[in-house]
């Protein structure tokens, strides 16, 4: 009887420490499970200080005659930092919907091996700057395309947060309304409200193209008066600019 009490008791006892031992091992696994996903902030730039809300639109409208250029989004990580660079995939979600960006016609593929080397998440970092790299075609003086990026696990990353492993990079070479243009003491303060033709003016007369920095009371102040008289020096020869729908271009007084 006490043999087999004894008996009983060895596997009850190897029983638990077998248990014990999974779940350990799966709590390990969890503390280690990693995942990637899409920096956004609507009040902080990303590590290259432009904005990075929750989608990007990028015009060569502003870019003169470059024909490549770039933009940059941050890639974060949940989890633990690793000793070793990890490797992670993006890919295009919309391939051949109406609207849709073309690999190798309006963006560097993500399977090129040069993209292939930018995305890693480095060892001993919990961020990544991925550049994605946008090419000028003459259909975007009218039209707009859609790059819809989507993060996939690997061998390396778990499956993110759906809404955070997905971001939207619109391309054209139209003029497109910056987005931090009506916010408080900033463009629509400056120039008064956005359209195309007052754009391309500001570009062409006023020579100012930066439109994702904060200006200071003083500049913003600059700014305006020299709007308004190249304005008036432009309308005294060539007479008022008008938008596509009849608007005329102003710009409100400095204040």
């Amino acid at each position: 009887m006490v043999n087999k009490i004894m008996k009983y008791g060895f596997f009850f006892f190897i029983s638990v420490l077998a248990f014990v031992a999974c779940q350990e091992n799966e709590i390990s696994t969890f503390d280690n499970e990693s995942s990637l996903f899409f920096f956004r902030d609507i009040y902080n730039n990303n590590s290259k200080g432009t904005p990075q809300l929750d989608s990007t639109s990028y015009s060569f409208f502003l870019a003169g005659s470059i024909q490549v250029d770039t933009v940059w989004l941050d890639v974060l990580l949940t989890g633990s930092p690793s000793a070793q660079d990890r490797p992670f995939r993006i890919v295009q979600s919309n391939v051949g919907e109406p609207g849709a960006a073309v690999a190798g016609t309006h963006y560097v593929a993500f399977d090129d091996p040069e993209m292939v080397k930018r995305m890693v998440m480095p060892a001993n970092k919990v961020s990544v700057a991925l550049p994605v790299i946008m090419t000028r075609t003459p259909q975007m003086d009218t039209e707009e395309y859609r790059l819809d990026m989507e993060i996939l696990p690997n061998e390396y990353f778990i499956q993110g947060i759906k809404d955070r492993v997905v971001y939207v990079l619109k391309i054209t070479g139209k003029a497109t309304k910056p987005a931090n243009w009506d916010s408080p003491n900033s463009y629509l303060a400056t120039f008064g409200e956005w359209g195309q033709e007052k754009m391309r003016f500001i570009i062409d007369y006023v020579g100012y193209n930066t439109f994702d920095e904060t200006l200071i009371t003083d500049y913003r102040y600059y700014l305006q008066l020299k709007a308004r008289e190249k304005l008036a020096e432009y309308e005294a020869v060539k007479g008022p600019i008008y938008e596509a729908d009849s608007t005329r271009v102003t710009f409100p007084a400095a204040s």
